[in-house]
């Protein structure tokens, strides 16, 4: 069986999504009491259509802006970033797509490491656009995008 293509997992590997849970006993410590939310992989694409220019979102105001559309008290952080991920991917498979992924990042404003041609695609992409980086981490460096 062939791998799907990002682009598959964006359309058509969640097809029950988005779906609304209670927060799970094993993260109430975590996240609280209440109700979380997976969302759709085309949602966070649509999401990032609409960050302008000089502008970017972090995984953590992602999540806010999920939570308060779906009218939960969260939304799953883990689901959020992978999918952050598939759809940066996707977007780079269709050549007719010009959302900016670059313009979303990490829970710390950090550069995530797993989107296309990371991190230099995305620093250069930033750059182009007035933003500057400062380097994070001794063991594990990583960068962040100051605003």
């Amino acid at each position: 069986m062939a791998k799907k293509t990002y682009q598959e997992q964006m359309r058509n590997s969640y097809p029950n999504y988005p779906q609304i849970r209670e927060i799970p006993k094993s993260m109430l410590k975590t996240w609280g009491e209440g109700k979380d939310v997976w969302v759709h992989p085309l949602e966070i694409h649509k999401l990032m259509q609409t960050i302008p220019q000089g502008e970017v979102m972090s995984a953590v105001e992602i999540c806010e802006y999920f939570a308060n559309k779906h009218q939960v008290e969260i939304a799953n952080p883990y689901v959020v970033g992978i999918l952050m991920n598939i759809v940066a991917h996707a977007i780079e498979e269709d050549e007719n797509d010009t959302t900016p992924w670059w313009r979303t990042l990490g829970s710390k404003n950090e550069l995530k490491p797993k989107y296309p041609n990371a991190p230099e695609e995305q620093m250069a992409l930033l750059e182009a656009e007035g933003f500057s980086f400062v380097q994070k981490g001794k063991k594990s460096v990583y960068w962040v995008v100051n605003r």
